[in-house]
């Protein structure tokens, strides 16, 4: 068993209720779906969010089979549910993820870092000409605008000072993982699967290890701007994290717009432009969307477990359902 069946199980003890596999594909892959965006956070799963955003569902199918034929979960009428005890958990071996909340923005970081190290490793060796390690368009823009506005004498010391300080403050466990995913000069960074194969470690545990690492930096630099400059200018803008659509709507709500100006203007359903607030307060904790509960209720709500939201009804039914997800996803953003 590697860390990809933890991740798996994990999400299913979580969930309470047997699931499909469309579901947890949905959950694992990170699409912000109504229905995902909710029921993470009422499961309080939310840290765990999109952790494999490039999982094919045929591969997620072939694992959830292996599962089933070697008795660690069940296939039932209704989905799947986990049958074997596993002594050792996911969230034991990486309790710092926070999947929901830098999903993306971590995944676009790293993609930003790696290609700022090749390109400030080969000005420094003045290699003008090389294949970028990174192909995407709006990574290397970045790095453009990025690399325009840094001092270009101190550069490769400042970047190359903070990335030793990671690796030696927050005790990076095997910074070589990371580093080898550099490139540099005649150097090209080797793959996810290659640096596994190189330490005899299986695949999937590498990737969690140094995804895991990343989610712990981000949390610290996120926590002291100021100390670390040139990593924390390499991270995205935090609508990164959202959908194009729920930033649409987050534009027009900023300028002044109702609900139903909103879905006049994008030509959507009332809940479609619901679950775009949703998503924003989900992801935004202290984002001021339209028909927000007070923080009362936020906090009643969030003081017990709920299965189901028509539970949370019975319990407060002056609230609509709407108002009820807003609330749900409102975790830990009211102290």
């Amino acid at each position: 068993m590697d860390m990809l069946d933890l991740y798996i199980i994990t999400i299913l003890k979580k969930s309470v209720t047997p699931r499909k596999m469309p579901f947890l594909h949905t959950i694992l892959v990170g699409r912000r779906t109504g229905q995902a965006v909710q029921d993470t956070h009422l499961f309080q799963m939310q840290h765990l969010f999109g952790l494999v955003p490039n999982l094919k569902a045929t591969f997620l199918e072939a694992r959830l089979t292996k599962l089933t034929k070697e008795g660690t979960i069940l296939a039932t009428e209704n989905g799947y549910i986990v049958q074997e005890e596993i002594t050792s958990t996911f969230e034991t071996v990486y309790p710092r993820f926070q999947g929901f909340a830098f999903q993306r923005l971590v995944f676009d970081f790293f993609a930003n870092l790696r290609l700022a190290v090749q390109v400030v490793s080969n000005k420094q060796h003045k290699l003008n000409y090389y294949l970028p390690v990174i192909r995407d368009k709006k990574i290397q823009q970045f790095i453009k605008n990025w690399l325009s506005k840094q001092n270009q004498a101190t550069l490769a010391d400042s970047l190359y000072r903070e990335l030793i300080r990671w690796f030696k403050e927050l005790e990076v466990t095997r910074p070589e993982f990371l580093v080898e995913r550099f490139s540099g000069r005649e150097l090209m960074g080797y793959t996810t699967e290659q640096i596994a194969t190189n330490y005899n470690q299986p695949k999937w545990n590498v990737y969690f290890e140094m995804l895991h690492e990343l989610h712990r930096l981000f949390a610290v630099i996120k926590q002291q701007a100021d100390e670390w400059t040139i990593l924390r200018s390499l991270i995205p803008s935090e609508l990164t994290a959202l959908t194009t659509s729920a930033v649409q709507t987050l534009s027009l709500w900023e300028n002044g717009a109702d609900i139903e100006t909103i879905e006049k203007i994008r030509n959507l359903k009332t809940s479609t432009i619901q679950d775009h607030f949703v998503e924003i307060r989900a992801t935004q904790k202290n984002a001021n969307v339209p028909c927000l509960p007070n923080e009362e209720l936020i906090k009643a709500i969030n003081s017990s477990d709920w299965h189901l939201l028509r539970e949370i009804k019975a319990a407060f039914p002056e609230l609509d359902y709407y108002q009820i997800r807003l609330a749900v996803v409102s975790r830990g953003g009211i102290e």
